[in-house]
């Protein structure tokens, strides 16, 4: 299985809501797709927004994140964020919120 955690900053607080619409429409999304698990958290300030999902392999990965709702979230993403991050990592289970924030600590 592979893990998939996503730090998301914001550019300004005004591209909160349209930030909230693409998520919930993805979380929509990742309901019907083969993902495993997820969960999403925020920093204090909300401008940073972390997602986990847990998925089969590589490819279901990228099936999901190429097309639809998502898809239309990275091609607009410059709009509503000054930096995304992604970390992949082999795991059987979600990991705590402390240890995904560690990854970006990291380079």
């Amino acid at each position: 299985m592979i893990l998939s955690v996503t730090k998301i900053e914001l550019k300004s607080y005004a591209k909160l809501f349209p930030f909230f619409r693409f998520n919930t429409k993805i979380i929509g999304e990742l309901k019907q797709s083969t993902c495993k698990a997820y969960k999403v958290s925020n920093s204090w300030n909300l401008k940073q927004w972390y997602t986990m999902t847990l998925w089969p392999d590589e490819q279901e990965i990228n099936t999901f994140y190429r097309s639809g709702i998502h898809l239309e979230a990275m091609k607009q993403s410059k709009f509503f964020s000054s930096n995304i991050q992604s970390k992949r990592i082999d795991r059987n289970e979600l990991i705590s919120w402390t240890e995904a924030k560690k990854l970006f600590d990291i380079s």
